[in-house]
Formats: C-alpha cells, structure tokens, sequence
C-alpha cells in the first residue's frame, strides 16, 4: 500500500476481476478532480511524481492518463503537462432506511447511458424499499446521503 491508500503491486493479475494499476491510477486522479483537489484548468503533478507518489512504471501513468483523457477530463500538452479540462459534478443520491445498496460493473447499455465510463468504474445501484424500484448510477461521481 502506497501513501495514497492503494494498492499498487508490480505483479500483473491476468483475472478479469483485478482493478488493473492504470484504473487505480485513474480513479484516484477523477476522485481528486471531482472533490475539488485538482481545479479546472489546474496542472496535474507530472508523469515522475506520479510514478515516484504511487510507486509505479510510467507506462501506468500513461495509460491513466490516456483513460481520463478519452472521458474528456484532462488534456495534455507535449512537453508542459497534463490539465484538468472538465469537472464532473458530483451527484448526491439520499438513501433512506429499508434501501439497498450494491455495486458492480455495468453492462453495455449503462455505460452508454450513464456516459463515458472507464474500465473498472463501478455502478450504484440504489433498491428502494417502498416498491423495489432501481436507480444504477455511475459510481465515479455518485456520492451518497443517508436520510436523517
């Protein structure tokens, strides 16, 4: 575990299931801008600090950034840096006693729905105890609130 609070083994996993070095990368970054740490038009920390911070090859940092990228999140310049270019608003979901809450990837026609989600972002998905309904909501930007 890194001083982020992740963990970024060397070892390739080749199962399907494992979150890849690169998405870790990834989330964490989008957390960072969706939460404000990293502004819009604000430089994020270069390819070295990154590698050094996580304790990863730079090829990781690469491919995270191409991720965030293809969402339109961030555009990067040869030789100045990566910038955030967009922010995604944060979405807060009440939750109320009796609903359930799950997580797990989403099929095809969610991740169109919901926009462009990277490989390895989960979705939410709320039950509401009063008839059972589903709401599924992209759990990269998805914050939820217990009803008081």
């Amino acid at each position: 575990m890194n001083d982020k609070g992740l963990v970024m083994s060397g070892v390739e996993d080749s199962r399907p299931t494992e979150i890849r070095q690169y998405i870790q990368l990834a989330n964490w970054l989008r957390e960072q801008i969706v939460c404000g740490q990293f502004a819009l038009g604000a430089k994020l920390p270069g390819e070295e600090a990154l590698k050094n911070s996580f304790g990863v090859d730079r090829s990781v940092v690469r491919r995270a950034a191409q991720v965030l990228r293809a969402e339109g999140l961030i555009l990067t310049r040869h030789g100045v840096g990566s910038f955030v270019l967009a922010v995604p608003d944060a979405r807060v979901v009440v939750v109320r006693p009796g609903d359930r809450i799950s997580a797990r990837l989403p099929d095809e026609a969610e991740r169109s729905g919901l926009g462009p989600l990277s490989p390895g972002i989960p979705v939410l998905v709320v039950t509401r105890a009063n008839g059972g309904t589903q709401e599924v909501y992209s759990g990269a930007v998805t914050v939820l609130q217990v009803a008081e």
